[in-house]
């Protein structure tokens, strides 16, 4: 079995309702991280399913410590290896916004950084513009570029969804923000 299959497998048992095995979930992605040191497809999912078990899941107190040191490593040093692919920013850049003190930061200030440096490498990427204007409450163009993503760009929509859990959760998001622009179209 390869790691995305690995992967997808430890992803669908973390659906709604389901009994978790995250112990030898985190096992697994630890040593699969450990064998791919260089796939930035594999850190971001990795990241995801760390930081997604300290957010979602019931664990004893004295595990946190330990899925602290987790994800901070696993984020530290990918880091420093993908500080330069769009792919890796524009992902991170999103889960850094939830919870960030997990990642150890005070605030969202990387996240944004994160996002806006993807955008800049990828400038003509509509789906990295998005992301950075949505870390902007209130952006007019935002809801916009979630229509416009959702409904013009099928090929993106599928990148998504061949990303496991970050890319599900960046899905949700550009529905979600659809549908807001689409009730705000309509009641104007």
């Amino acid at each position: 079995m390869n790691w995305k299959e690995s992967l997808t497998n430890i992803e669908n048992d973390f659906g709604f309702h389901k009994k978790r095995d995250w112990k030898s979930a985190v096992r697994l992605v630890d040593e699969l991280l450990t064998e791919n040191l260089n796939d930035v497809e594999l850190n971001i999912r990795g990241i995801y399913i760390f930081h997604n078990i300290l957010v979602e899941e019931d664990y004893p107190d004295e595990e946190q410590a330990g899925m602290e040191y987790l994800l901070q490593k696993w984020f530290n040093r990918s880091k420093e290896k993908f500080s330069d692919n769009a792919e890796y920013l524009f992902f991170i850049g999103k889960i850094l916004h939830i919870a960030e003190w997990y990642f150890g930061l005070e605030d969202t200030t990387l996240a944004i950084a994160f996002q806006k440096k993807a955008m800049e490498l990828e400038p003509e990427n509509l789906l990295y513009k998005w992301a950075y204007r949505f870390s902007f409450p209130g952006d007019v163009d935002e809801g916009f570029l979630a229509y416009k993503l959702l409904t013009n760009d099928i090929m993106k929509i599928k990148w998504l969804q061949s990303k496991g859990f970050p890319g599900e959760y960046i899905l949700e998001h550009l529905k979600m923000r659809e549908k807001e622009y689409l009730a705000k179209e309509i009641s104007q």
